[in-house]
C-alpha cells in the first residue's frame, strides 16, 4: 500500500482547504453532522439547516458536490484517493455537506426506475432535495433484516403500518425498507420504497405521525416515525418486490472509509491543546505542564494517526477494486472506541468545564468549540449507531479471522 497522496489528491486537499476557510464560517449551530451535533430549539435547527444548504450550493457551483458520481449521471468519477483527501480536509475544517446525494443517490443509480433517476438525481445533484432514511426500528437496529414494518398491496398502492426510529423525518421524501412477505426468510420478503412524507404544503401525509426524541443533553437530534394505514404508490419500488435487502446493501456499502472521524478527532485534539494553553491561570499549575496530561494527549494523537492509516487502507483497497468488509469493521470499531475515549477523557481533564452544555446559556464560556462536552455526553451512541461494536467484532472474527459462527 502507498501511504502517499497522489498529486491530484494533494491538489484537491489544498484547494478545498483554502476554499472552505474563505467560504465557511461555522455559525455556532454545529452543522458538521456528527453524532452529537447540537441543534437546540427548532428555530436554531431551521436556521442552521438553511446555512448548511447555502454552503452546499457553493460546493455545487465548484463541481465538488457530485465529484464521486459516475459521468453518466453528471459526476466526474473522481478517484477514491481524491474523494478521501477531499473528505478529510472538509471534516478537519468542520464544514458540512462535503459530498452530495447521501445514501439514496447510489442506490437509485443502480436499482432505481428510469423515472426515479430523471426525477430525483438532478435535484440531489443540485442540493435541492434531501431524503430521510427509514431503516432502523425499535427491535431492528443492528439486526436490520428483522424489521417488522408491514406493507400490504392494495390495488396500485401499498398500505403501510409500523414504526421507524433514529432518523430525522423532516424532509419531504423518505427511502424506506418494509416487509412485504411475512412468511419469507427475514433477509427476503423486504421491499425498498421511495415515498412522500409530506405533501406540497409541507404537511405530513395521512397516516404519518412524527415525534421528536430528546436526549440527555436536551438536544432534539432524532425522531420516531409512526405509520398507520399510510398509502404509498406501488410504482415507488426501488428494484424488485421482496428483494429490497439486496438493493439496501448497495446503499450501505457505498461509503466505507469513514475518514471524517480521525480528521475530526485531530482537529479536536489541536483545538483542545490551544484552549489549555490559552486558559492557564496565573498562580496555578499549567495543565499542559503535567506529565500525565501530556502523555495522554500524545497517546491519543498516535491513536488518531493509527485510525487515519486504517481509513487510508480502506480507501486504497476500494481504489484497487477490493471489497473491504473486515477492514471497514475494524475502522468502525476502532474509531467508535477512540471517539468515546478522547471526548470523555478531555471532559475529565477539564473538570467543571467539561460538564458545560449549550443549554447552560450565555453566562458560561463553553470550552473549545462550544460542543465538546456535548459530544462527550453523546459519544456512547457511536458504538451503537451504524452497527454495534459486537456486530463489528463478529464481522472481523468471521470474515477476517475465519472463525466459526
Amino acid at each position: 500500500m502507498d501511504f502517499q497522496l497522489t498529486k491530484e489528491a494533494q491538489a484537491i486537499r489544498d484547494e478545498a482547504r483554502d476554499f472552505v476557510r474563505k467560504e465557511w464560517k461555522n455559525p455556532g449551530h454545529d452543522l458538521t453532522g456528527g453524532l452529537a451535533a447540537w441543534h437546540g430549539d427548532e428555530d436554531n435547527r431551521h436556521a442552521g439547516g438553511e446555512i448548511a444548504k447555502e454552503f452546499a450550493k457553493k460546493l455545487v457551483d465548484k463541481g465538488w458536490y457530485t465529484m464521486h458520481w459516475p459521468k453518466e449521471f453528471g459526476g466526474e468519477e473522481a478517484s477514491i484517493e481524491k474523494q478521501l483527501a477531499y473528505r478529510e480536509v472538509m471534516s478537519y475544517e468542520d464544514a458540512p455537506a462535503s459530498l452530495g446525494g447521501g445514501l439514496v443517490a447510489p442506490v437509485l443509480m443502480v436499482h432505481g426506475a428510469d423515472w426515479m433517476k430523471q426525477e430525483f438525481l438532478p435535484k440531489l445533484a443540485s442540493a435541492d432535495i434531501e431524503f430521510s432514511q427509514g431503516f432502523s426500528e425499535p427491535d431492528a437496529g443492528s439486526d436490520l433484516a428483522g424489521l417488522k414494518t408491514r406493507a400490504v398491496r392494495d390495488g396500485d398502492d401499498y398500505v403501510i403500518n409500523g414504526q421507524k426510529i433514529w432518523g430525522t423525518y423532516r424532509n419531504d421524501w423518505i427511502h424506506i425498507l418494509v416487509r412485504t412477505d411475512a412468511d419469507a426468510p427475514k433477509h427476503r420478503g423486504i421491499t425498498y420504497l421511495l415515498a412522500r412524507l409530506k405533501d406540497e404544503n409541507g404537511d405530513y401525509m395521512p397516516g404519518i405521525t412524527v415525534r421528536g426524541i430528546p436526549d440527555g443533553t436536551g438536544n432534539h437530534r432524532w425522531d420516531e416515525l409512526f405509520m398507520e394505514n399510510w398509502r404509498v404508490p406501488a410504482q415507488s419500488i426501488i428494484g424488485e418486490e421482496n428483494r429490497g435487502w439486496y438493493a439496501a446493501m448497495t446503499t450501505l456499502s457505498f461509503e466505507r472509509s469513514n475518514i471524517g472521524r480521525p480528521a475530526q478527532l485531530l482537529r479536536t485534539l489541536e483545538d483542545t491543546i490551544d484552549w489549555f494553553a490559552g486558559n492557564s491561570k496565573k498562580g496555578t499549575e499549567d495543565t499542559l505542564a503535567r506529565a500525565e496530561i501530556r502523555n495522554r494527549l500524545a497517546s491519543w494523537r498516535v491513536e488518531v494517526e493509527m485510525l487515519r492509516m486504517l481509513c487510508y487502507r480502506v480507501g486504497w483497497m476500494q481504489s484497487q477494486g477490493l471489497v473491504p468488509q473486515r477492514e471497514s469493521s475494524m475502522v468502525k470499531a476502532t474509531g467508535d472506541e477512540l471517539f468515546q475515549r478522547i471526548y470523555r477523557g478531555i471532559a475529565q481533564i477539564m473538570g467543571g468545564y467539561g460538564n458545560l452544555l449549550p443549554t447552560n446559556g450565555p453566562n458560561y464560556k463553553l470550552p473549545v468549540n462550544d460542543f465538546l462536552p456535548a459530544r462527550g455526553w453523546q459519544s456512547i451512541g457511536t458504538s451503537i449507531g451504524g452497527g454495534t461494536r459486537e456486530i463489528q467484532k463478529n464481522i472481523i472474527a468471521q470474515r477476517g479471522l475465519g472463525l466459526p459462527r
